[in-house]
Protein backbone atom coordinates (compact mmCIF):
# COMPACT_ATOMS: atom_id res chain seq x y z
CA UNK A 1 0.00 0.00 0.00
CA UNK A 2 2.87 2.49 1.02
CA UNK A 3 5.13 2.97 -1.95
CA UNK A 4 7.83 5.23 -1.64
CA UNK A 5 5.67 8.08 -3.00
CA UNK A 6 2.68 7.97 -0.51
CA UNK A 7 5.22 7.27 2.20
CA UNK A 8 7.16 10.07 1.64
CA UNK A 9 3.88 12.13 0.63
CA UNK A 10 2.80 11.06 4.41
CA UNK A 11 6.41 11.63 6.11
CA UNK A 12 6.07 15.47 4.61
CA UNK A 13 2.61 16.38 5.93
CA UNK A 14 3.68 14.38 9.60
CA UNK A 15 7.05 16.34 9.29
CA UNK A 16 9.00 13.34 10.37
CA UNK A 17 9.68 9.40 9.35
CA UNK A 18 7.42 6.60 9.78
CA UNK A 19 8.44 3.46 10.56
CA UNK A 20 7.29 0.39 8.10
CA UNK A 21 5.76 -3.07 9.32
CA UNK A 22 5.87 -1.84 12.49
CA UNK A 23 5.67 -3.78 15.78
CA UNK A 24 2.25 -2.92 17.23
CA UNK A 25 1.70 -5.73 20.09
CA UNK A 26 4.65 -3.72 22.16
CA UNK A 27 2.33 -0.57 21.82
CA UNK A 28 -1.15 -2.40 23.28
CA UNK A 29 -1.36 -3.20 27.01
CA UNK A 30 -2.26 -6.39 25.92
CA UNK A 31 0.23 -7.18 24.17
CA UNK A 32 -0.13 -9.17 21.17
CA UNK A 33 -1.09 -8.72 17.60
CA UNK A 34 0.96 -8.62 14.05
CA UNK A 35 2.62 -5.11 12.61
CA UNK A 36 1.11 -1.92 11.16
CA UNK A 37 2.07 -1.21 7.35
CA UNK A 38 3.13 1.93 8.24
CA UNK A 39 3.39 3.79 12.09
CA UNK A 40 3.62 7.67 11.70
CA UNK A 41 3.92 10.35 14.41
CA UNK A 42 2.42 13.62 14.21
CA UNK A 43 2.75 16.63 16.90
CA UNK A 44 -0.04 19.29 15.84
CA UNK A 45 -3.25 19.55 14.93
CA UNK A 46 -1.99 21.39 11.79
CA UNK A 47 -0.08 18.41 10.60
CA UNK A 48 -2.68 15.73 11.61
CA UNK A 49 -5.56 17.17 9.31
CA UNK A 50 -2.54 17.55 6.85
CA UNK A 51 -1.74 13.80 7.15
CA UNK A 52 -5.79 12.58 7.08
CA UNK A 53 -5.78 15.20 3.40
CA UNK A 54 -2.86 12.48 2.39
CA UNK A 55 -5.21 9.73 3.62
CA UNK A 56 -7.90 10.58 2.02
CA UNK A 57 -6.70 12.08 -0.90
CA UNK A 58 -4.59 8.09 -1.66
CA UNK A 59 -7.65 6.41 0.31
CA UNK A 60 -6.07 4.93 2.65
CA UNK A 61 -6.90 3.44 6.40
CA UNK A 62 -5.77 5.10 9.34
CA UNK A 63 -6.49 5.01 13.21
CA UNK A 64 -5.05 6.61 16.16
CA UNK A 65 -3.53 4.70 19.24
CA UNK A 66 -2.97 6.29 22.08
CA UNK A 67 -1.52 4.07 24.95
CA UNK A 68 -3.30 1.14 23.28
CA UNK A 69 -5.58 0.03 25.70
CA UNK A 70 -9.02 -1.13 24.57
CA UNK A 71 -7.05 -2.34 21.68
CA UNK A 72 -6.96 -5.47 20.33
CA UNK A 73 -4.24 -6.17 16.90
CA UNK A 74 -4.53 -8.84 14.85
CA UNK A 75 -2.58 -11.60 14.56
CA UNK A 76 -2.11 -10.99 10.43
CA UNK A 77 -1.15 -6.95 11.63
CA UNK A 78 -3.29 -4.30 9.51
CA UNK A 79 -2.32 -2.91 6.51
CA UNK A 80 -2.69 0.18 7.34
CA UNK A 81 -1.54 3.97 8.68
CA UNK A 82 -1.32 3.66 12.32
CA UNK A 83 -0.72 7.24 14.04
CA UNK A 84 0.36 8.57 17.00
CA UNK A 85 -0.24 11.78 18.90
CA UNK A 86 3.38 13.53 20.01
CA UNK A 87 4.64 16.88 21.13
CA UNK A 88 1.36 19.51 21.09
CA UNK A 89 -1.43 16.88 21.07
CA UNK A 90 0.34 15.30 24.45
CA UNK A 91 0.08 19.06 26.41
CA UNK A 92 -2.10 19.96 29.18
CA UNK A 93 -2.86 22.95 30.82
CA UNK A 94 -4.84 24.67 33.07
CA UNK A 95 -7.50 27.79 31.70
CA UNK A 96 -8.94 31.10 33.55
CA UNK A 97 -12.60 29.96 34.47
CA UNK A 98 -12.09 26.49 36.01
CA UNK A 99 -11.01 24.77 32.62
CA UNK A 100 -8.67 22.25 31.31
CA UNK A 101 -7.42 22.17 28.19
CA UNK A 102 -5.86 18.47 26.80
CA UNK A 103 -4.04 17.50 24.03
CA UNK A 104 -5.61 13.84 22.56
CA UNK A 105 -2.55 12.64 22.92
CA UNK A 106 -1.87 13.28 26.71
CA UNK A 107 -2.68 10.37 29.14
CA UNK A 108 -5.64 10.16 31.37
CA UNK A 109 -2.91 10.57 34.32
CA UNK A 110 -1.37 13.86 33.48
CA UNK A 111 -4.24 15.28 32.26
CA UNK A 112 -5.76 14.29 36.01
CA UNK A 113 -2.45 15.47 37.37
CA UNK A 114 -2.46 18.60 35.86
CA UNK A 115 -5.57 19.18 36.91
CA UNK A 116 -5.23 18.76 40.60
CA UNK A 117 -2.14 20.89 40.77
CA UNK A 118 -4.63 23.92 39.29
CA UNK A 119 -6.89 22.98 41.96
CA UNK A 120 -9.52 21.78 39.73
CA UNK A 121 -11.86 18.71 40.24
CA UNK A 122 -13.67 16.01 38.14
CA UNK A 123 -11.40 14.02 36.82
CA UNK A 124 -10.32 11.98 39.85
CA UNK A 125 -12.37 8.81 39.10
CA UNK A 126 -10.54 8.61 35.55
CA UNK A 127 -6.99 8.91 36.76
CA UNK A 128 -5.98 5.55 36.47
CA UNK A 129 -7.54 4.39 33.36
CA UNK A 130 -4.50 3.45 30.92
CA UNK A 131 -5.41 5.81 28.40
CA UNK A 132 -5.32 8.84 26.52
CA UNK A 133 -7.78 12.19 26.55
CA UNK A 134 -8.58 12.09 22.95
CA UNK A 135 -9.55 8.26 23.20
CA UNK A 136 -11.29 8.92 26.05
CA UNK A 137 -14.00 11.29 24.41
CA UNK A 138 -14.26 9.35 21.18
CA UNK A 139 -15.16 6.40 23.41
CA UNK A 140 -16.66 8.49 26.53
CA UNK A 141 -14.57 7.08 28.70
CA UNK A 142 -15.82 6.58 32.57
CA UNK A 143 -15.52 5.03 35.78
CA UNK A 144 -16.80 4.73 39.47
CA UNK A 145 -19.77 6.66 37.59
CA UNK A 146 -18.00 9.46 36.17
CA UNK A 147 -18.05 9.79 32.22
CA UNK A 148 -15.36 12.13 30.73
CA UNK A 149 -18.67 13.54 28.84
CA UNK A 150 -20.08 15.23 31.51
CA UNK A 151 -16.87 17.18 31.64
CA UNK A 152 -16.44 18.30 28.02
CA UNK A 153 -16.99 21.73 27.13
CA UNK A 154 -15.36 21.95 23.64
CA UNK A 155 -13.23 19.24 21.69
CA UNK A 156 -10.92 19.91 18.86
CA UNK A 157 -11.27 17.60 15.79
CA UNK A 158 -8.78 17.18 13.00
CA UNK A 159 -10.68 16.25 9.59
CA UNK A 160 -8.58 16.31 6.03
CA UNK A 161 -6.86 19.44 5.58
CA UNK A 162 -8.80 21.95 8.50
CA UNK A 163 -9.41 20.99 12.30
CA UNK A 164 -13.13 22.73 13.54
CA UNK A 165 -13.73 23.19 16.96
CA UNK A 166 -16.87 21.36 18.28
CA UNK A 167 -19.26 22.35 21.24
CA UNK A 168 -20.50 19.71 23.66
CA UNK A 169 -24.35 20.42 22.79
CA UNK A 170 -22.80 19.69 19.38
CA UNK A 171 -21.89 15.93 20.19
CA UNK A 172 -23.82 13.33 21.49
CA UNK A 173 -22.57 11.37 24.55
CA UNK A 174 -24.00 7.85 25.43
CA UNK A 175 -22.36 5.09 26.97
CA UNK A 176 -18.72 3.98 25.58
CA UNK A 177 -19.75 6.29 22.85
CA UNK A 178 -19.71 9.70 21.04
CA UNK A 179 -20.92 11.09 17.84
CA UNK A 180 -17.59 12.55 16.17
CA UNK A 181 -18.15 13.85 12.52
CA UNK A 182 -17.25 11.13 10.65
CA UNK A 183 -13.38 10.56 9.22
CA UNK A 184 -12.26 13.19 12.11
CA UNK A 185 -9.74 12.73 14.86
CA UNK A 186 -9.94 14.20 18.60
CA UNK A 187 -6.93 16.48 18.65
CA UNK A 188 -7.64 18.72 21.63
CA UNK A 189 -10.69 18.75 24.65
CA UNK A 190 -11.41 21.64 26.82
CA UNK A 191 -13.07 20.54 30.11
CA UNK A 192 -14.93 22.64 32.38
CA UNK A 193 -13.56 21.66 35.72
CA UNK A 194 -14.98 22.36 39.82
CA UNK A 195 -12.53 24.34 41.96
CA UNK A 196 -11.10 22.32 44.81
CA UNK A 197 -8.29 21.54 47.38
CA UNK A 198 -5.28 20.10 45.49
CA UNK A 199 -4.52 17.98 48.90
CA UNK A 200 -8.03 16.57 48.93
CA UNK A 201 -8.20 15.96 45.29
CA UNK A 202 -4.92 13.99 44.88
CA UNK A 203 -6.24 12.07 48.65
CA UNK A 204 -9.12 11.43 46.12
CA UNK A 205 -7.07 10.01 42.83
CA UNK A 206 -5.33 7.89 45.10
CA UNK A 207 -8.53 6.43 46.71
CA UNK A 208 -9.65 5.31 43.00
CA UNK A 209 -6.40 4.11 42.23
CA UNK A 210 -6.18 1.76 45.64
CA UNK A 211 -9.93 0.57 44.63
CA UNK A 212 -8.65 -0.32 41.06
CA UNK A 213 -5.58 -2.44 42.31
CA UNK A 214 -7.76 -4.05 44.82
CA UNK A 215 -10.93 -5.39 42.07
CA UNK A 216 -8.68 -5.56 38.75
CA UNK A 217 -5.55 -7.58 37.68
CA UNK A 218 -3.55 -4.54 38.08
CA UNK A 219 0.24 -5.39 36.72
CA UNK A 220 -0.90 -8.21 34.47
CA UNK A 221 -1.70 -7.67 30.62
CA UNK A 222 -4.91 -6.98 29.64
CA UNK A 223 -6.70 -5.24 27.37
CA UNK A 224 -8.92 -3.48 30.11
CA UNK A 225 -12.83 -4.71 30.70
CA UNK A 226 -13.72 -6.50 27.38
CA UNK A 227 -17.33 -6.62 27.13
CA UNK A 228 -19.33 -3.52 27.96
CA UNK A 229 -22.05 -3.86 30.24
CA UNK A 230 -25.85 -5.02 29.31
CA UNK A 231 -28.79 -2.96 30.18
CA UNK A 232 -29.74 -3.86 33.75
CA UNK A 233 -28.43 -4.46 36.91
CA UNK A 234 -25.74 -6.70 37.03
CA UNK A 235 -22.19 -5.90 35.15
CA UNK A 236 -20.87 -8.07 32.48
CA UNK A 237 -18.00 -8.88 35.10
CA UNK A 238 -20.85 -10.64 37.62
CA UNK A 239 -22.22 -12.01 33.91
CA UNK A 240 -19.19 -14.01 33.26
CA UNK A 241 -18.74 -15.31 36.82
CA UNK A 242 -22.05 -16.47 37.13
CA UNK A 243 -21.68 -18.00 33.99
CA UNK A 244 -18.27 -19.74 35.39
CA UNK A 245 -16.05 -17.78 33.10
CA UNK A 246 -13.32 -16.94 35.76
CA UNK A 247 -9.96 -19.01 35.06
CA UNK A 248 -11.03 -19.90 32.00
CA UNK A 249 -7.78 -20.57 29.61
CA UNK A 250 -7.11 -21.20 26.01
CA UNK A 251 -3.26 -20.98 24.59
CA UNK A 252 -1.56 -18.21 26.66
CA UNK A 253 -4.73 -16.07 27.10
CA UNK A 254 -7.17 -16.70 30.35
CA UNK A 255 -9.64 -14.95 31.81
CA UNK A 256 -8.47 -13.26 35.25
CA UNK A 257 -9.36 -15.00 38.57
CA UNK A 258 -9.34 -11.31 40.32
CA UNK A 259 -12.20 -9.79 37.67
CA UNK A 260 -14.19 -11.80 35.01
CA UNK A 261 -14.27 -8.95 32.55
CA UNK A 262 -10.35 -8.70 32.21
CA UNK A 263 -9.18 -11.50 29.79
CA UNK A 264 -4.90 -11.54 30.62
CA UNK A 265 -1.98 -12.24 27.95
CA UNK A 266 -0.18 -14.87 29.97
CA UNK A 267 2.48 -15.01 27.83
CA UNK A 268 3.02 -14.84 24.23
CA UNK A 269 -1.04 -14.72 23.86
CA UNK A 270 -2.01 -14.87 20.24
CA UNK A 271 -5.25 -12.31 19.46
CA UNK A 272 -6.62 -15.60 17.88
CA UNK A 273 -6.47 -16.85 21.89
CA UNK A 274 -8.30 -14.03 22.87
CA UNK A 275 -10.89 -13.74 20.58
CA UNK A 276 -11.02 -17.87 21.38
CA UNK A 277 -12.24 -16.93 24.87
CA UNK A 278 -14.10 -14.15 23.97
CA UNK A 279 -16.39 -16.13 22.14
CA UNK A 280 -16.24 -18.98 24.33
CA UNK A 281 -17.63 -16.13 27.43
CA UNK A 282 -20.15 -14.88 25.46
CA UNK A 283 -21.49 -18.45 24.22
CA UNK A 284 -21.41 -19.23 28.12
CA UNK A 285 -23.17 -16.21 29.15
CA UNK A 286 -26.09 -16.42 26.92
CA UNK A 287 -26.70 -20.35 27.73
CA UNK A 288 -27.06 -19.14 31.50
Amino acid sequence: MFDARVRAELELAAGQAGIADAGLGRLTTLGCGGPAALLIETDSAKRLAAVLAVTAARKIDWFIIGLGSNLLVADTGWDGLVIRLSGDLKRCEALPGGKLSAGAGASLPRAAATAADAGLTGLEALAAIPGTVGGAVAMNAGAWGTNIGALVEQVEVCLPGESRLLEADSLTFSYRSCQLPPGSAVSRAVLAMTPGEPVAIRAAMQDYRRRREESQPIGERTCGSVFRNPPGEQSAGELLERAGCKGMVLGAAAVSTTHANFIVNKGGASASDVIGLMDECGRRVHEE
